[in-house]
């Protein structure tokens, strides 16, 4: 993970200096073509990037599920996609299940996956580590000995990884981005209420319910019915459930507060919501968590330690009376964000490794 800004333009002069063109085979569960992640900005640094479409058909579909289920690992992709490895300088795998098929064919000497570099971006798991077994982490570490590079996006999970069993030379931190164009920063006097959106698996809306519950603020919630028992919600807190991109942005610009409530996670679980939120200049309030203190200070948001309720109603009540201070710590987040944790820094941080391990191809691509 990347320390400075000035690390960064360091970064994006070599590139200049040193074009690339490599082509690279990508194995997602959706379209690298469509953007997650920001994946499309690989290009600008001189990527061609590769991949099959995703299954369309209900058969095709339902015989890539039950190939799947049986096999315990994404195949389908990964065996369409051996002629375009064929042709791939190195094969990016997002997020870790989709790198276990083409693991599984290097560790076997298997062409062409065992012919090329193996770079996995991983979200959970090392904090899935953690709660396995020697004998299970043992399996998972082998299950993943065909990668040759895993980024994670906060450094505390490298040790988790080194720990359980992965070589520390096969493994880089690199920050989280978001699209700044997306989520530009928005006008105070526009911002309005206190909202929470989210439906990853590491969100602690129990916490956050049980602080609004007869402190006098309004809370709108946007989230899965999964996620909350609706009947037993206290009058301070609206439920809305999930909402359409558009409406989401739309909410990022406008609240006052964004509160992200999580479990203890080795990853920054809700920094998808945090960073864009922080791009329009809301107010963040934060679970403290050694991942997400990676991305945010006590200059840029307001830190809860994990599951205190009265640490939540505190730090609501007290921006409830403080517009300048929310004012105050919204536009230091959206400064921060905006130069340090955009898509274009999370995939030149990406080149970056690739490049240091000898991977990328020289040539006469396009370069940032």
């Amino acid at each position: 993970m990347r320390g400075s800004v000035e690390e960064s333009f360091s970064i994006r002069d070599a590139i200049r200096e040193a074009p690339v063109y490599t082509r690279c085979l990508v194995l997602t569960s959706g379209r690298a073509a469509d953007g997650p992640y920001g994946i499309d900005r690989l290009s600008q640094f001189g990527y061609d990037l590769m991949e099959v479409e995703p299954a369309r058909t209900r058969v095709h579909r339902k015989l890539r599920d039950v190939v799947e289920h049986r096999s315990g690992r994404p195949m389908d992709k990964t065996l369409r996609s051996v002629r375009k490895a064929w042709r791939s300088d190195l094969v990016l795998a997002f997020l870790e299940k989709e790198a276990l098929s083409a693991s599984w064919a290097k560790r076997r000497g298997m062409m062409p996956y065992a012919g090329r570099p193996l770079v996995m971006i991983a979200c959970w798991l090392a904090d899935e580590l953690q709660r396995m077994s020697p004998a299970q982490r043992t399996a998972v570490v082998t299950s993943y000995s065909g990668v040759d590079l895993i980024l994670v996006l906060s450094r505390n999970q490298v040790e988790i990884l080194v720990e359980a069993g992965f070589d520390a030379a096969r493994i880089e931190a690199v920050t989280f981005g978001y699209d700044p164009g997306q989520f530009p920063v928005s006008n105070d006097a526009r911002r309005y209420g206190i909202v929470s959106v989210g439906a990853d698996r590491g969100r602690d809306f129990g916490t956050l319910i049980a602080a609004m519950n007869g402190s006098g603020l309004s809370l709108d919630l946007y989230t899965g019915g999964g996620h909350v028992q609706r009947e037993t919600l206290p009058p301070e807190v609206k439920f809305h459930g999930r909402v359409p991109f558009a409406e989401y942005r739309q909410l990022m610009a406008t609240a006052s507060v964004v509160t992200i409530p999580t479990h203890v996670q080795a990853y920054p679980t809700g920094q998808t919501v945090a960073l864009e939120a922080a791009g329009t200049g809301a107010c963040l309030v934060l679970t403290d968590t050694p991942a997400m203190r990676e991305y945010f200070t006590d200059e840029t948001a307001v830190f809860v330690q994990p599951g205190d309720v009265e640490g939540w109603r505190d730090a609501l009540t007290t921006l409830d009376a403080d517009p300048v201070r929310r004012r105050q710590l919204g536009r230091n987040a959206a400064a921060l964000v905006s130069e340090r944790f955009t898509y274009d820094e999370m995939w030149c941080q990406v080149d970056a490794a690739i490049r240091r391990r000898g991977w990328a191809r020289p040539g006469t691509g396009a370069a940032a």
